[in-house]
């Protein structure tokens, strides 16, 4: 399903079938927020919260998202993993090395660049690799039903062209840090 499907879904207010795509997001939150000194359930509330915050700006007609959902979302709880940090160091009185809540940061914000890299990358793809990649990749749609669906000879085809299509993807993003680092 893509972003505009999704949109238009949560501004019908079609929360049950979008929330199913949109946990899909969950993962990448979860591992940074449990490297970054939280727990599964931290992880858990962050990621509500940043739910509620993006249900809340769709709403509004004059709210653009100038990214993907994934991105917009893992934004959303840095910021919000970010603000929960600094409160816990407030009320617990904890004394955390300043280097470590910089390099949480610092991580974050990598993470965040890899993302934006690898998101534009695919999208130089041509329309019927993105197509492919999000039906296996976003879709979970088998190879065989793919190569069906795309008008692939057989399943071994599709697989050749899911191939294909992840080494052009590759090769931009190596292209595009390479292009980052000068």
């Amino acid at each position: 399903m893509k972003d505009e499907d999704i949109l238009t879904l949560l501004k019908k207010e079609n929360y049950t079938k979008a929330s199913e795509k949109l946990y899909a997001y969950f993962p990448v939150v979860r591992k940074q927020i449990l490297a970054n000194s939280g727990s599964r359930q931290d992880a858990e509330d962050i990621y509500q919260e940043a739910l509620i915050v993006f249900f809340r700006k769709i709403q509004n007609p004059e709210f653009i998202l100038t990214s993907s959902i994934n991105t917009y979302l893992y934004s959303v709880c840095r910021y919000l993993w970010s603000d929960v940090l600094k409160k816990r160091k407030i009320n617990t009185k904890v004394h955390t090395d300043t280097n470590e809540i910089a390099g949480n940061d610092t991580i974050w914000e990598e993470q965040e660049e890899k993302i934006k890299l690898a998101e534009r990358a695919v999208n130089r793809l041509g329309q019927r690799c993105k197509q492919l990649l999000q039906l296996f990749y976003y879709g979970k749609v088998d190879l065989k039903t793919i190569a069906q669906k795309m008008g692939f000879a057989n399943e071994k085809v599709a697989k050749n062209q899911k191939y294909r299509c992840l080494e052009n993807a590759r090769t931009y993003l190596q292209t595009l840090k390479n292009n980052s680092h000068e």
